[in-house]
């Protein structure tokens, strides 16, 4: 990895700027408070972002403006990469805005933390290797804030070791053990309860046997009883059947003297039905004879001939009083003209002019119209003669017709009369006749209830010994019913409880097999218990002492090599312990790191510093970072003899590209470029 350039906006006291990084070894050069400490922040926020505890937002923020952002590029491996972020003050406070990450010209925009997760892969860096707050693999490689390093340094021993663990990632192999161990306690508490539930083992397999020969016995005596049930029934069967029989000879002599009282009473009831039909017979004999009598003579079939004349004289009296009618209107009309006549030779006779044109009449005309009307009169009354002739011969015919329709009207209503007498007489003969059918009818019936009762008086009777052998049934099938129910309970009692001991015996195998299962499982968990703790754990001790001496060994040697290199004094000795913490030997006796000098514990600290970033880029093969490293203030407390020996040790660690911060001016002599930070008006700017 390598950086490129920064721009920085509206970032504590920087308002615009743009920073560019060579290779090799870049100093930041600048007053304390000038600004240089700001750049690594924000260079640790291009790639992480806002860090709880570490890094937020109202400490990059520049005062007074409402965003801010920060640009980096850089080289990682062959990939160029530019990530943007920005902040942004809001009402809640300053927040993070989404940003964006350019590789190689694809560009990817997203919230904060997606852009950090592909940055991680970018970089190489395991999720394992992170907090909630820092990355652990930055810090102790690439940028380490001057007194968070010497803090590991006077960390606990435990302290030490989890933070190199985790840094190597081999903290792992202590997870595993305490797995391994919590696991084993586990199956420690699974054996524990497995024994617990196994100690009745043995006394249910004994109940489970005395079950078992329960059941053999019980299926002994159900089998003698089924066959005793079976034979029971049998005999219930015969006798229900013999019961049967004489109940039916019973009830057929029952039925039979039933039958025969109820033909005796039916023979009673015909034989009156039949006297009163010949009763019925008798009287209506005697009314066919007296209808006959009467109507002696009568010829029904004159009934149409009679109508058929009766019909013809009232159409021709009706076509009499129609001539009637017409001579009537004949004559008034003839009279009608006559006196018309009459009036008309009155009135000419009496006058001189004539009324309608004034003029005076004649006697010619007079005449003249005295003699037409007196023609008229004369065929007037010739008419009228001839009318009062044929008037009077019509009615005499119409007396005549009228005389012969009241003779035919009599003859009608006695026929009438006869034709109800003559009804009524077929009416005697069909009731006579249907009388005649049904008393013939009845004594049939009577003839074959006489020989059905003489059958039936004929038939055994329900007599004692018939009842009283139904009863000596009855009382052997209650006999052979009891003896079927005594062995039917007695085998539904030995089948209940064969029943209930066969579920109990279910229950108690299921409970063994379950048990036995148990067993093996148990067998397993003690075995597999007994592997983790006898060969697990030995195999995994084993591995991360071997890791941790391989990095130990590395660790040691570079940590000796460059404490060496920035302090050339004989009397001062160090080296690393089982724990990694740095044993330091002054004249031959152990003394604390507090006991240094101000120099002193800074040698010790970039020696540690170097060497932890050698040791983890060497065995994290994957991490992409191991190119770059980030100095702050490492020569704090350093003399002018150490301060050119910090050149050696930075030409030892030979690296891409190395930024230090540092207001020490001598330092400028072998960097390859110096940028310089000064400060004013709370605004930072950059020189090179």
């Amino acid at each position: 990895m390598r950086i490129v350039s920064l721009k920085l906006k509206n970032v504590r006291s920087y308002v615009d700027e743009s920073i560019s990084f060579p290779q090799g070894v870049t100093l930041l050069s600048g007053d304390i408070g000038s600004g240089k400490t700001t750049i690594l922040l924000a260079l640790e926020f291009a790639v992480f972002g806002l860090m709880k505890g570490v890094l937020s937002g109202s400490a990059l923020l520049r005062h007074g403006s409402q965003q801010g952002s920060v640009t980096l590029n850089m080289l990682i491996g062959d990939d160029d990469v530019s990530i943007s972020r920005s902040l942004k003050r809001s009402k809640s406070g300053i927040v993070q805005e989404p940003g964006t990450l350019v590789v190689n010209g694809s560009s990817f925009e997203g919230t904060p933390q997606e852009l950090k997760s592909r940055i991680l892969d970018l970089l190489g860096y395991l999720e394992s290797l992170l907090t909630k707050s820092k990355s652990l693999i930055f810090r102790y490689t690439v940028f380490t804030p001057q007194e968070e390093m010497k803090r590991i340094l006077y960390e606990s021993r435990d302290e030490r070791l989890d933070i190199l663990r985790r840094l190597f990632n081999i903290d792992k192999y202590k997870r595993v053990k305490d797995n391994v161990l919590n696991y084993s306690r586990e199956l420690r508490n699974q054996v524990n309860f497995s024994e617990g539930k196994l100690d009745g083992l043995a006394e249910k397999r004994r109940e489970a046997q005395g079950y078992k020969a329960q059941l053999e016995s019980l299926r002994h005596e159900l089998s003698s009883l089924e066959e005793s049930l079976s034979h029971s029934e049998k005999e219930l069967a015969s006798s229900e059947e013999s019961l049967k029989r004489a109940e039916a000879a019973l009830e057929k002599a029952r039925s039979s003297e039933l039958e025969a009282e109820v033909k005796r009473q039916e023979l009673q009831s015909r034989t009156r039905e039949a006297g009163r039909v010949e009763r019925e017979l008798d009287r209506a004999r005697l009314e066919v004879e007296k209808s006959l009598v009467s109507l002696e003579g009568f010829d029904a079939s004159r009934a149409d001939e009679i109508q058929a004349k009766a019909l013809a004289k009232r159409k021709e009296l009706s076509s009499c009083e129609e001539k009637l009618s017409e001579i009537i209107s004949r004559k008034a009309e003839a009279l009608s003209k006559k006196a018309s006549s009459e009036s008309i030779i009155s009135k000419i006779s009496k006058i001189d002019k004539c009324p309608t044109c004034l003029q005076e009449v004649s006697p010619g005309h007079v005449d003249a119209v005295k003699s037409r009307e007196n023609v008229i009169i004369s065929a007037c009354n010739s008419n009228v003669s001839k009318l009062d002739e044929f008037e009077q011969k019509y009615k005499e015919r119409k007396k005549a017709l009228e005389s012969e329709l009241e003779n035919y009207a009599k003859s009608e209503r006695e026929f009438a009369v006869k034709s109800v007498l003559f009804r009524e007489l077929e009416d005697k003969k069909r009731q006579k006749a249907s009388l005649e059918k049904e008393l013939l009818a009845l004594k049939k019936r009577l003839d074959e209830d006489f020989l059905r009762l003489s059958d039936l008086e004929k038939m055994p009777s329900a007599s004692k010994e018939v009842r009283l052998a139904v009863e000596e049934a009855r009382k052997l099938v209650l006999k052979k019913r009891e003896s079927r129910e005594e062995a039917s309970r007695a085998v539904v009692e030995r089948r209940t409880r064969s029943d209930t001991i066969s579920r109990v015996l279910l229950q108690l195998e299921k409970e063994l097999g379950r048990l036995k299962e148990e067993e093996s499982r148990l067998a397993i968990l003690k075995e597999r218990r007994n592997w983790l703790e006898s060969d697990f754990l030995k195999l995994v001790d084993s591995v991360e002492k071997s890791v941790l001496a391989r990095i130990y060994s590395e660790f040691n040697s570079f940590f000796q090599e460059w404490f060496g290199t920035l302090i050339e004094d004989d009397t001062i000795k160090v080296w690393l312990d089982d724990s990694f913490s740095p044993v330091i030997e002054q004249n031959g006796y152990e003394t604390f790191l507090e006991n240094l000098s101000g120099g002193e514990k800074t040698s010790v600290a970039l020696a540690y510093r170097l060497a932890l970033n050698r040791v983890v880029n060497d065995f994290l093969s994957g991490v992409r970072t191991r190119d770059l490293i980030i100095l702050d203030e490492p020569t704090e407390g350093f003399s002018t003899e150490q301060l050119d020996r910090v050149r050696e040790v930075l030409n030892q660690a030979n690296l891409l590209q190395t930024l230090v911060v540092s207001h020490e001016s001598k330092m400028e002599g072998f960097a390859d470029q110096v940028i310089r930070v000064s400060k004013q008006n709370h605004t930072s700017r950059i020189f090179s």
